[in-house]
């Protein structure tokens, strides 16, 4: 619900705002429109001519000969170029050429036959006059006397060239081949000559270029044929001579050079195997010749372990062990049987060594045996590779002049293939581009298109005159809502005083007190709201004294001072209004009052209190007037003097309304706002700017004044205002009558 509520807040805002600036809206609405609706009707018409032609993926050839004519017609940037040469300055040249253009009255008007038309080409020929007297001197030295015919200069007829390719408009359709080629002109059976013929030119241009190319490769053609022979027969030439002189009597195929590098692909395995198995052989001699001399250790050589003897006498050794063990337990070491064992386990160890003697005797044999294989497997391969290596380089040499020669004699052919190809399509005329519909003589002109240009200038109209009134309402910095207040200021708002016109002579001054000339009228009301709103602002203690005052001059601080303080009276409050305003004093005008005894003269002491309160006529208001204006008003305000009469008047009266300078002026009410119990700023609507209210309410706080609220004074209460909606205007009265109808009739 609260979202919806600010919605509808800022709807009327932008409504609010559009019926202020309204006649601006209107002036600048009106001012498009009629604007557009001239031009509209006034303008010159254009008609527009269109062809339609369709641009081919390929070109219908008869024979291949994509070399010699090669058109990438795949991408779009083929297509892309195309558009551009259909607008091209060389297409649209030849088209003036061909149409008479430089003569049409349209591309060419006549000269003007009055004043200021004359003044202008004499001042041109006289610029041209000069200018062609600056080349001819310039161009003297280096022409050294001779005569140059003048060639025809393309730059003569841009102006011409650039006003028709304006004209020209090319537009292709998407997704298809097609392509629209429009143009404009003043004349319809001009605009469809312009557009028939522009596709003529391209057309024509597009054969043009395709069969000059043609020729450009016949002429070419015959030239590298020629050359093409002579390397042909040079290339063979050299191929025979070198299979002579090397004894080749056939070519080298690809299988025996795959036999010859499979052989040596075999013979290099197998060095790798030997050579590997005489490394292990090696190793394993090496290993078990430095172990030799050590019986003991010849045990973790490979061979001896997995020797049968080796293991028959380790086994008979465990066995020996485990016996003399046991019988150790029972027998010393000399015992018989305990010297048998150990002459058997002697013995044993006897035939093991011989037996790994034996072992690393027969790892020697066999390594040099390794030895013998890997150098005769490498002699193989080093024999074998030289010879691979003769027969590649013959293979390569042999290779390189028999592809000099096929490659020379394919390169022959081509060219035959290709001169008789391109011979062929030199006499064809045939191409890419076809016209699908040719331009017709419109009927109806394109140009002005009055029911847009009068739609468009609606919505520009509108979009600009509520565009400049929400720009002049942002440049507005004065305050004119409640919200304002609110949101900038800080401070409540207490009400706001409807427009009235207080000036009237027919009541004399006291048509300035609306609350007790009209109290049924709208004001009125306004100043009991504002009343109501500054009793109830206080929960606990309802403020006695209070100080009115404005930011600036001409606010009406004065007005709404005396009005608030009539209003407190009708309730039944015993009100006194104090003129504090010593600069400017008004109060004593508007309650017909003399002023020679008030209050600057109670201040200085010349003046009793009692002396100074005046009646009023007024049932429960008295008035202080200011008195005579002095010389120092802020001294005389901030004295403890005024802090005292203040006291003094509180155990009297039940109001006390105090009117005072502006605050932005003179310091005054700054100076008395710090013995009231609360401050009411006074606005005036729309005129008042922001940045002042709230100097002047900074102000008024670095005195720790207190304050109640704002007043918008002088707002505007129609049909068409952001008060009317405030029950201020539709608020009704005794007797049935609204509050306006009372106002006129008190009137």
């Amino acid at each position: 619900m609260e979202t919806t509520k600010e919605q509808e807040i800022d709807v009327r805002q932008y409504i609010r705002v559009l019926s202020k600036r309204r006649w601006v809206v209107i002036a600048v609405f009106m001012l498009i429109v009629i604007m557009a609706a001239i031009y509209s009707f006034t303008a010159v018409p254009i008609y527009q001519a269109k062809a339609r032609i369709v641009i081919e993926k390929e070109n219908p050839n008869l024979v291949s000969i994509q070399e010699v004519m090669a058109v990438d017609s795949t991408g779009t940037d083929y297509y892309q170029t195309q558009y551009n040469i259909i607008e091209s300055r060389t297409v649209a040249r030849e088209v003036i050429r061909r149409l008479n253009l430089d003569k049409n009255p349209e591309f060419m008007p006549g000269t003007e036959d009055n004043m200021f038309s004359n003044i202008r080409e004499w001042f041109r020929e006289k610029r041209q006059s000069w200018k062609d007297q600056m080349d001819s001197l310039l161009s003297s030295d280096k022409n050294k006397g001779n005569t140059v015919p003048k060639s025809d200069d393309p730059s003569q007829d841009s102006p011409l060239v650039s006003a028709f390719i304006t004209r020209i408009k090319v537009s292709p359709i998407r997704n298809s081949r097609l392509v629209d080629v429009t143009a404009e002109a003043k004349n319809p059976a001009l605009a469809a000559r312009m557009a028939n013929e522009v596709v003529k030119v391209y057309i024509d241009q597009n054969m043009e270029t395709k069969l000059a190319a043609a020729k450009d490769a016949v002429r070419w053609l015959t030239e590298r044929i020629e050359d093409e022979r002579k390397k042909v027969e040079t290339a063979e030439n050299a191929l025979l001579q070198y299979k002579q002189e090397q004894g080749i009597i056939t070519g080298f195929s690809n299988d025996a050079e795959k036999i010859t590098a499979e052989k040596l692909a075999k013979l290099n395995n197998q060095v790798v195997e030997f050579e590997s198995k005489r490394v292990e052989t090696e190793t394993r001699y090496q290993q078990a010749l430095a172990l030799e001399k050590t019986p003991d250790l010849l045990d973790s050589i490979p061979e001896v372990l997995s020797n049968d003897i080796i293991k028959e006498i380790k086994k008979m050794e465990v066995n020996l062990y485990n016996k003399m063990s046991e019988l150790s337990k029972k027998y010393g070491s000399n015992h018989p049987q305990m010297v048998a064992i150990q002459s058997e386990l002697a013995e044993l160890h006897q035939r093991k060594a011989t037996e790994g003697k034996r072992i690393v005797s027969s790892l020697r044999n066999e390594y040099r045996m390794a030895v013998a294989k890997e150098d005769s497997l490498k002699k193989s391969f080093e024999e074998q590779k030289g010879e691979s290596l003769n027969m590649n380089k013959k293979a390569i040499q042999y290779g390189v002049l028999y592809r000099q020669a096929e490659s020379s004699k394919h390169m022959y052919e081509l060219l035959i293939k290709r001169f008789k190809e391109t011979s062929l399509t030199e006499e064809m005329k045939t191409g890419n581009i076809r016209v699908i519909d040719r331009a017709e003589i419109p009927n109806t002109p394109v140009s002005p298109n009055k029911s847009r240009n009068i739609l468009l200038a609606v919505v520009v109209g509108l979009t600009m005159g509520i565009g400049l009134a929400f720009g002049l309402e942002y440049m507005d910095n004065s305050v004119k809502l409640p919200d304002e207040i609110k949101q900038y200021l800080g401070i409540p708002y207490l009400g706001p005083i409807p427009a009235y016109d207080a000036n009237e002579q027919k009541y004399g001054a006291v048509r300035e007190l609306i609350t007790l000339h009209s109290p049924k009228s709208t004001p009125s009301e306004s100043f009991r709201g504002i009343r109501t709103a500054v009793m109830f602002s206080s929960a606990d203690v309802r403020p006695q004294v209070i100080l009115v005052t404005s930011a600036r001059p001409a606010e009406g601080k004065t007005l709404c001072a005396v009005n608030i303080a009539v209003a407190m009276a009708q309730s039944g409050s015993k009100t006194l209004v104090i003129d504090c305003d010593m600069r400017r004093p008004r109060v004593h005008k508007i309650f017909e009052t003399g002023e020679n005894k008030g209050l600057s003269a109670v201040l200085v002491g010349t003046c009793e209190l009692d002396e100074a309160i005046l009646p009023t006529g007024i049932e429960n208001v008295s008035v202080i007037p200011s008195g005579a204006i002095p010389p120092n008003p802020s001294e005389l305000l901030g004295s403890k003097r005024m802090d005292t009469i203040i006291q003094e008047l509180r155990k009297s009266y039940d109001r006390i309304i105090i009117d005072s300078p502006p605050i932005t002026a003179v310091t005054d009410s700054v100076v008395v706002s710090s013995l009231v119990d609360g401050v009411i700023i006074v606005i005036r609507t729309a005129e008042t700017p922001k940045q002042v209210v709230y100097n002047a309410m900074m102000s008024l706080k670095a005195a720790n004044a207190r304050i109640l609220g704002a007043v918008l004074n002088a707002v505007n209460i129609g049909k068409d205002s952001y008060y009317y909606y405030h029950n201020y205007y539709y608020y009704y009265g005794t007797g049935g009558k609204s509050k306006k109808q009372q106002l006129k009739e008190a009137a």
